[in-house]
């Protein structure tokens, strides 16, 4: 049983700024919505979904369990999950529905797929994730020479400060070298074309010291080709595209779920406009995709897309250089609005994509007052006012 196609509905409570909502799982998952408004607390609440659903086959007493005894065991773990005393997540729940229970008990036979969360802090993490390792080491480092109480200090700084997304990209970073040796699963071709289309260079990981250095295609003005640039030096769109490059490169598989807070950090709105193609490439390569966006370029491209499928001979899309593999059926997307304390769907429609009313209301409000002040200073220039 496929899980993206399992009608797998996920309801929220008492969740940050969610009082009550829920959404459905597709091939791809849109949040978007008001800073604010509760789309990365569901987006880490989804990752923990993932995570318990892969651990919850390792144990043998498990091997059976009822959804609600997953769900309860979910939810009881949303503390841990933001880092975040028991007190301040009292009454929230994050809990999975099903058609049945045998749909369910489908799902848990089957392997869980891998899931790979990039969080929005990943430009900065990316920089410093070293220095927090070592800063780490060298605190035991001392408290192992001094009269320190190791437990307190393992209690006190050692125990990760942030919500457990953000401290498994740590550690995904400070893996980077082990993960050298591997390779992705068909999805070479896809960070090659994020290299060139959106990076415009080479990254390079060192097998041996695990520091990213990363080379621009651009020539300097001589003519000479440029030297590499430690990840310190770059743009913040190289920095933001590194792990999902790496990601592709050496990890991804089809089936596997990739979430990212933010794919437009940093990005100009014309590579807003490639990064949603790029997705759209992903997804119908077989990834499923979860995204929080507060790009209203990201959402209309994927409109123009959406809109795409129904131009069956093609015109259109040859007229704009779209490729068939970023063509997006209607049912394939789910999208949704965070705003006032719930969770509603936006409509996909097959003529005009999805309804996101989110960015039309502040986008009619900024084109009124735009106007507004462009002709009544016109008009005040003419009048002599």
């Amino acid at each position: 049983m496929d899980i993206f196609s399992a009608g797998l509905t996920f309801d929220v409570e008492n969740l940050g700024s969610v009082r009550r909502g829920s959404f459905a799982l597709k091939p791809l998952t849109i949040f978007c919505g008001p800073n604010n408004s509760g789309k990365t607390w569901a987006m880490y609440s989804l990752y923990r979904f993932f995570q318990l659903l892969e651990s919850w086959k390792r144990i043998p007493e498990s091997r059976n369990p009822s959804l609600s005894e997953f769900n309860r065991v979910m939810s009881d773990g949303l503390s841990d999950l933001f880092n975040a005393p028991p007190e301040e997540l009292s009454g929230a729940r994050f809990a999975a529905r099903l058609p049945d229970e045998p749909v369910w008990r489908a799902i848990v036979e089957q392997p869980a797929p891998n899931a790979f969360l990039m969080p929005a802090e990943r430009s900065g993490l990316h920089l410093f994730f070293r220095e927090l390792t070592t800063r780490r080491a060298a605190l035991l480092h001392h408290a192992s020479k001094e009269n320190v109480d190791i437990n307190e200090l393992l209690r006190g700084v050692i125990r990760s400060r942030y919500a457990a997304p953000i401290a498994h990209y740590i550690d995904w970073l400070n893996e980077l070298v082990d993960k050298l040796k591997f390779r992705s699963e068909g999805f070479h071709a896809y960070a090659e074309r994020l290299k060139k289309d959106l990076a415009g260079g080479a990254y390079k990981v060192d097998a041996l010291t695990g520091s990213i250095d990363f080379r621009p295609y651009q020539a300097k003005m001589n003519g000479k080709r440029s030297a590499p640039l430690r990840l310190h030096m770059t743009s913040g769109t190289v920095k933001s595209l590194f792990g999902l490059w790496f990601y592709l490169e050496h990890e991804a598989r089809p089936g596997g779920v990739l979430m990212i807070d933010e794919p437009e950090l940093n990005i100009h709105p014309e590579n807003q406009l490639k990064i949603a193609r790029f997705l759209a490439r992903l997804v119908n390569a077989g990834l499923h995709i979860v995204i929080s966006t507060h790009s209203d370029y990201i959402v209309r491209e994927f409109n123009s897309m959406i809109m795409l499928d129904r131009d069956a001979k093609g015109k259109l899309r040859r007229k704009y250089r779209y490729r068939t593999d970023e063509i997006l059926q209607p049912e394939q997307i789910g999208a949704y609005l965070f705003d006032e304390q719930t969770i509603k769907p936006f409509a996909v429609i097959p003529d005009d994509g999805i309804h996101a009313t989110t960015f039309d209301i502040v986008i009619d409000k900024l084109n009124e007052s735009n106007d507004d002040i462009h002709y009544t200073l016109k008009d005040w220039g003419e009048t002599g006012k």
